[in-house]
């Protein structure tokens, strides 16, 4: 794997997001590489499917999501595009195999500090796509420091 790309062919980032605040900082440091690197970024938020949803509350979702996107690049000049999953696997699940194909050259999370008992209950998200992301993932704190 090439680290630096030319400008011709454009390196593909992709951030996982969930509108928490380290997803946030996750994002601005996916800006910043994409702006030094000529990146596109890919942004993609996911949710399981519950056996009682409905295609409208799905749309609620989407245009929430595609409205908080419009606002977190409104002054960055980095193509980009938005992705909401919703389907009956859980959401590391969904995030992996939507890049598994994509040919991603980095993906970012954002990850917080939960307990042992909040992560043997819910899972870690951000662990998963550690561990199964088919690229290099760059992980993010969210006090500023990347991993």
């Amino acid at each position: 794997m090439k680290l630096f790309k030319t400008k011709e062919s454009s390196m593909k980032l992709m951030v996982c997001y969930d509108a928490s605040e380290a997803a946030d900082q996750a994002l601005k440091l996916a800006q910043a590489y994409a702006k030094k690197w000529c990146a596109t970024i890919d942004v993609v938020s996911a949710a399981k499917q519950e056996d009682d949803s409905n295609p409208e509350t799905d749309r609620k979702i989407e245009e929430t999501f595609q409205s908080r996107l419009k606002e977190r690049f409104q002054n960055c000049d980095v193509p980009y595009a938005g992705y909401v999953l919703i389907k009956p696997f859980t959401v590391a699940e969904q995030l992996i195999m939507f890049s598994e194909n994509r040919a991603y050259d980095f993906m970012f999370v954002g990850i917080s500090k939960r307990s042992k008992t909040g992560k043997l209950l819910y899972g870690s998200t951000a662990q998963y796509v550690i561990l199964n992301a088919p690229c290099p993932v760059i992980s993010f704190n969210g006090i500023g420091r990347a991993f």
